[in-house]
């Protein structure tokens, strides 16, 4: 694991010194080693965290003749089959680590070459002869890589900061991204926050050649189900290939242990993880004294089960002060509460170890959000004669509806009949988001809504719903899932928490095997009556305890609602409401005074909408 960073002047030789300032910014990532290359205009620096081949495994690395580099964030999980391939067709091979392999398997096979991996990466490789610099993220999305091209100046890095820290660099709050943050909580890919920066979108690569570059795709999510398989096929095929996945997500040459929430995904990598360890398997959770958010009890349910050596801790409020810590680690407003306890359960792993397995990526593949199964009721509630629907309509819905965060059934059944009015990517849209853009219109200020009326753009649920083809709607809803919400918001979460914490996180349910598996489930195997992710809970149900396969679904998420109702309402009120700074002003503090009063009365629940507010608050004051 580490953080890679470079650059590419049109006009002038790579500045060293420089290049150093930029690596220097990711040494969370890698506090083992550095390395750096440079050949005229072009410089390559890593930052390296010690897992396989802890003497030989020094980057940047170079294939025999040195005509190609490369510097490379991540793990390749099957890269001793690959050597071992390599080495049957003439190449010699200096060390036992993953990244010599890349250089290799590219003199083989060209740019095509990262179709043979198998792993979570972002690599930059420098092909000498050609003058080309190519950059690739995994399929999933699981590593970071971000670039920068103004100017004859072109910068990559794992992170914003490296790119921040180039004095050449020149950037600007871009507010459409702006926009997007407030309806996701954060910004998606390919965008940033500032104009200038773009994100790698995963499963894509960027080819820099003669001072231009283009970016292609090389892989995507395939839902096309297989209805010849019956139940019992789908359970055997998906235990084979979670088996798989776990064995070769557990080699390391460094102490290993996991993430145990008690929910099913973490208990289900974990049930596999101490079936193929060596040695009893750490294991680690976090818990809420409010026992509507606390898993504890089954994270010890489960860790009994398997035998693990288990550790756990409560998370309270108080851990707001740790934000000044946590959120200068995302370089752009990020506001996923659950990256609090990500933050601590990541601290308290790294303890023991260096390599942490996670469950992250169960819902997303194999049907684990009501969300996306509201889409199937909404579907039902259509078949309902049209008279019985128009008059629940004319009831329930006047034309100034806004289904806000109102409390309540009757509350709930307006937004439910509401939705089934909608398209199917506007009714997931508005589930799926924060500050709906009615929200966001009483929100900002007049000249802030001028400029976002200038510079529209798609929202990037309805850009990847637009581009699918897949028969089934709700495939389509699941792939909106995997583009935008796991890789933007999920998975950049576990890489900045753990790597805060120089913590290697490996996540095994989303091994691209694995995704192609879930991507060929039809719906009706994943949602059951009111069952989430059926068919996996089938699958596993010989390996976990019966209780967790029966409990409802919490997710890692903090009491948030509560907290800002109590014990943090004067915190919130001080931060958005006295300390802001008058002089930004996107936002209308009336709205957040409103905003602020619905939720500490209970009438409406804004807990995520406040959190947002201050994380972007905060990271304007860290920004300036």
């Amino acid at each position: 694991m580490c953080g890679i960073t470079g650059m590419f002047s049109s006009h002038e030789p790579a500045n060293e010194e420089i290049l150093k300032k930029m690596n220097r910014t990711l040494t969370r990532r890698g506090p083992d080693d550095e390395g750096y290359y440079t050949e005229g205009s072009l410089g390559l620096a890593m930052r390296r965290l010690k897992i396989i081949d802890l003497e030989g495994g020094h980057q940047p690395i170079s294939n025999e003749d040195g005509t190609v580099w490369t510097v490379f964030n991540g793990e390749i999980y099957n890269f001793q089959d690959l050597r071992k391939k390599l080495i049957r067709k003439g190449h010699h091979f200096r060390s036992k680590t993953d990244s010599e392999v890349i250089v290799h398997l590219y003199e083989e096979k060209g740019e095509s070459f990262v179709e043979d991996l198998r792993g979570m990466f972002a690599i930059a490789l420098w092909d000498k002869l050609e003058q080309k610099l190519l950059l690739y993220r995994d399929r999933i999305g699981i590593k970071p890589l971000h670039y920068y091209y103004e100017n004859g100046l072109f910068l990559f890095g794992s992170e914003i900061k490296a790119l921040n820290a180039h004095p050449g660099i020149q950037k600007s709050l871009s507010l459409p991204a702006l926009d997007d943050y407030l309806a996701f909580l954060y910004v998606p890919a390919p965008h940033s926050i500032y104009r200038e920066i773009h994100k790698i979108p995963p499963a894509h690569f960027l080819r820099f050649q003669n001072n231009h570059y283009q970016i292609e795709p090389y892989w995507d999510f395939a839902f096309e189900a297989d209805y010849y398989a019956d139940e019992e096929d789908w359970c055997e095929r998906i235990r084979d290939t979670l088996d798989e996945s776990v064995r070769m997500h557990l080699v390391s040459d460094v102490p290993v242990g996991a993430f145990l929430s008690g929910g099913i995904d973490s208990s289900t990598v974990c049930a596999f993880a101490a079936k193929n360890s060596t040695k009893r398997l750490k294991t680690y959770a976090m818990g809420f004294e409010d026992q509507r958010h606390n898993e504890l009890p089954y994270a010890r349910l489960a860790a009994a089960h398997f035998g693990s050596d288990h550790h756990e801790k409560i998370v309270q409020p108080k851990a707001l002060e740790l934000l000044p810590e946590i959120l200068p680690g995302f370089d752009e407003p990020f506001a996923d509460s659950s990256a609090i306890p990500t933050y601590l359960v990541s601290q308290f792993a790294r303890q023991d170890v260096t390599v942490a397995l996670s469950g992250d990526g169960g819902d997303e593949l194999f049907g684990g959000y009501l969300w996306t199964q509201k889409e199937l009721w909404l579907d039902q509630y259509r078949q309902l004669p049209r008279w019985l629907r128009k008059t629940l309509v004319t009831m329930l819905i006047n034309r100034d509806f806004q289904p806000l965060r109102e409390r309540g059934p009757l509350s709930g059944l307006k937004r439910f009949v509401f939705d089934a009015g909608q398209t199917p990517v506007d009714s997931f849209s508005r589930r799926a988001m924060c500050f709906q853009p009615w929200m966001r219109s009483k929100l900002f200020q007049p000249w802030v809504l001028d400029e976002l009326r200038r510079n529209r753009r798609k929202n990037a649920f309805k850009y990847y719903y637009q581009k699918t083809y897949f028969q089934e709607r709700i495939d389509k809803l699941f792939y909106l899932d995997a583009k935008v919400y796991l890789p933007d918001d999920l998975l950049t979460k576990v890489d900045r928490m753990s790597m805060l914490h120089s913590l290697e996180v490996r996540v095994p349910l989303l091994d691209y095997k694995v995704a192609e598996l879930a991507c060929s489930i039809p719906p009706t195997f994943k949602f059951r009556n009111k069952t989430t992710k059926y068919i996996l809970k089938q699958a596993v149900r010989d390996f976990l305890p019966a209780k967790l396969l029966k409990q409802r679904k919490q997710g890692f998420s903090i009491p948030i609602q509560r907290w800002f109702r109590q014990e943090l309402y004067e915190t919130a009120q001080r931060i958005l409401i006295t300390e802001a700074d008058d002089q930004r002003a996107y936002f209308r503090k009336d709205y957040i005074r409103w905003m602020l009063d619905e939720h500490r009365a209970g009438r409406q629940l804004f807990g995520t909408q406040i959190y947002a507010l201050i994380a972007f608050e905060l990271w304007c004051r860290e920004k300036n």
